[in-house]
């Protein structure tokens, strides 16, 4: 069974959450991977243009990919509202086919937990090295393993607000089976404008977490070489308290 799509509440809200969050520390982190890979750039799952969006304003020859037609919509206003010209393509990192190589592919936000089977796992890594340059990085993450997942019988949420009196108020609750270590979720969204309630919706999501061991054989298995894993956004390696874990990879010249 695949992801249900980001749709449309929850894509505006994806975008109010990110604009709301210090994202200058991750920025600079792709910056630098930037600078040592060389481009032109990939970002697989490119969203509402969290990371693209930045990159582009610092001159960064950058291409997204992405398969939800709603964040995709408010990546390119965004990019729009900007004066920025957005390289997006409507294609999923299992399949993809785009005319260009790249020195970096980047697939980030705990990205590779969308996926549940080993062959689409497989079949994303082949997609990403037919793709890149010779000597060309990959850097993809992860969410490591948890030993449970202690909120789990609970409903949490929070609350964003937006432009124009827009509140979007939401909750979700979680479900993880250790033993396969997938994760299941119900995401609910009420947005209200004014301080009146305007819609409604719902998501299912689901997901998993790896362990280094695995992290490291994908990368392996698919050809990548000088395979590195480190606490997110540091150089440092993995510890217990990692919530995502980076992995660098390089395809061979």
């Amino acid at each position: 069974m695949e992801n249900k799509e980001y749709r449309r509440l929850h894509a505006e809200w994806y975008e109010y959450v990110s604009g709301g969050h210090d994202q200058s520390k991750e920025i600079e982190f792709w910056m630098n991977c930037i600078e040592e890979a060389g481009g032109p750039v990939l970002e697989v799952g490119s969203g509402t243009g969290r990371i693209l969006v930045p990159l582009l304003e610092r001159g960064v020859d950058i291409v997204g990919l992405d398969t939800s037609d709603n964040m995709m919509a408010r990546c390119r206003a965004m990019c729009e509202t900007k004066g920025l010209k957005a390289e997006l393509h409507k294609q999923s990192i299992l399949d993809f086919d785009l005319s260009q190589k790249f020195g970096l592919v980047v697939f980030g936000s705990g990205g590779l937990g969308l996926f549940l089977e080993e062959e689409e796992i497989k079949k994303a890594f082949e997609r990403v090295m037919a793709h890149l340059r010779p000597g060309g990085l990959f850097i993809f993450e992860y969410e490591p393993v948890r030993k449970a997942w202690d909120d789990e019988r609970k409903w949490w949420g929070d609350w964003v607000c937006g432009p124009d009196n827009i509140v979007i108020a939401w909750r979700n609750r979680n479900k993880y089976d250790p033993v396969t270590h997938i994760w299941t979720r119900l995401f609910v969204l009420d947005k209200f404008v004014d301080g009146v309630f305007v819609e409604s919706e719902a998501n299912e999501r689901y997901g998993r977490f790896f362990t280094e061991d695995e992290a490291r054989r994908y990368a392996l298995d698919a050809g990548f070489v000088d395979v590195r894993l480190t606490d997110w956004l540091t150089d440092a390696p993995p510890n217990e308290s990692s919530k995502v874990v980076t992995v660098r990879c390089r395809k061979p010249n």
